[in-house]
C-alpha cells in the first residue's frame, strides 16, 4: 500500500506534485511533474511485468489432447478477453 502523499501545486497554470509528510506537516525536496509522479507511483507497485505471446498460447492449447480441455481453455481465454474490454 502506498504511504506517501501529494499534493498538487500550481505554478503558472502548471500543475506540479510534491510529497507531503501528514505527521509532521512537511514537504519533499522533489517537485514532479504530472508523467513523472505516475512513473514514480507505477514503479512502487508494479511488482512484475507478465508478456503473453497468443501464439504460444494457441500452439500450447493445441497440444491439449483432449478436444473437450481445449475448448474449455479456449471458452476460459475468450471469457478473460471480455473482462479486459471491459
Amino acid at each position: 500500500m502506498i504511504e506517501e502523499k501529494y499534493h498538487r501545486i500550481v505554478i503558472d497554470g502548471t500543475p506540479y506534485y510534491r510529497e507531503y509528510y501528514m505527521g509532521s506537516g512537511r514537504y519533499g525536496d522533489d517537485l514532479y511533474t504530472e508523467e513523472e509522479l505516475v512513473e514514480l507511483l507505477l514503479e512502487d507497485v508494479i511488482e512484475d511485468t507478465i508478456e503473453v505471446d497468443p501464439h504460444k498460447v494457441e500452439c500450447a492449447i493445441r497440444r491439449i489432447a483432449n478436444h473437450d480441455d481445449r475448448n474449455l481453455i479456449r471458452n476460459y481465454l475468450l471469457f478473460l478477453e471480455r473482462l479486459m474490454e471491459n
